[in-house]
């Protein structure tokens, strides 16, 4: 399959990320997936995340992002969100997650970048129905926050739904979402609007959680909250 048939259809389904706040994606499974995974854990060396290794670069050029979504998103970030930053303003993560490990679960948030896109590379099976760390989310949870005091505000605002009862009970008043990635397929969605989480990886999962983070366009301040959490996350 050539890349270039991978986005065919891309510019319908940004129209429906810019109506809903979210798409889905064509799924990787035309990557050998299992090679690359094995490859960025053993970058990782043990870290749960990493910013841009070797071969997670490697997977971005392959899969053309550059090419066919970056300037679409940034059109959509100029014209809609009144966005006037380079379209290098990115920031790419890969999240490696143990089975068992109870720290990355339910840690509700907005991003600071306008767009977001997680890309499943490895997505464990539960031996017995347990999480996987499905993504939970809520679009269109907030309005684009119109200065970094507010957007300050809401994010601290929001901390209170940051556990599993937070969750439900903000799925009472908003729309709630859920995906396990098991078919492969990204999920790209507005990130600055969108409360998202993740549930654990329970310790009966098959192998651990791989999932590649790419953040489009962070339209706060240079030493925003964002950039600073990014930094205290890459020391």
């Amino acid at each position: 399959m050539k890349i270039k048939n991978y986005w065919k259809d891309i510019n319908e389904r940004l129209q429906t990320l810019v109506t809903d706040g979210f798409v889905k994606l064509p799924s990787l499974d035309i990557f050998e997936l299992n090679g690359l995974a094995t490859s960025i854990s053993d970058e990782m060396n043990g870290s749960t995340f990493a910013e841009l290794c070797t071969s997670h670069r490697s997977f971005l050029n392959d899969l053309c992002i550059e090419q066919y979504l970056t300037p679409k998103l940034l059109n959509i970030a100029q014209n809609i969100y009144g966005y006037k930053g380079p379209s290098s303003n990115q920031y790419h993560i890969a999240r490696r997650v143990e089975a068992g490990n109870s720290k990355e679960m339910y840690r509700a948030h907005f991003d600071s970048h306008l767009f977001t896109m997680v890309l499943p590379i490895k997505i464990p099976q539960s031996i017995d129905g347990s999480g996987v760390g499905e993504l939970i989310y809520f679009p269109n949870a907030r309005s684009l926050p119109k200065t970094e005091v507010s957007n300050v505000f809401s994010k601290a605002y929001h901390k209170r739904f940051a556990s599993a009862e937070g969750i439900e009970k903000f799925s009472l008043k908003h729309e709630k979402r859920e995906d396990s990635f098991h078919t492969l397929e990204p999920l790209l969605f507005v990130g600055k609007n969108t409360l998202h989480t993740n549930k654990e990886v329970s310790l009966n999962c098959s192998s651990y959680r791989l999932t590649l983070l790419a953040h489009f366009f962070d339209t706060s301040p240079k030493y925003g909250v964002g950039s600073l959490l990014r930094i205290l996350r890459n020391r």
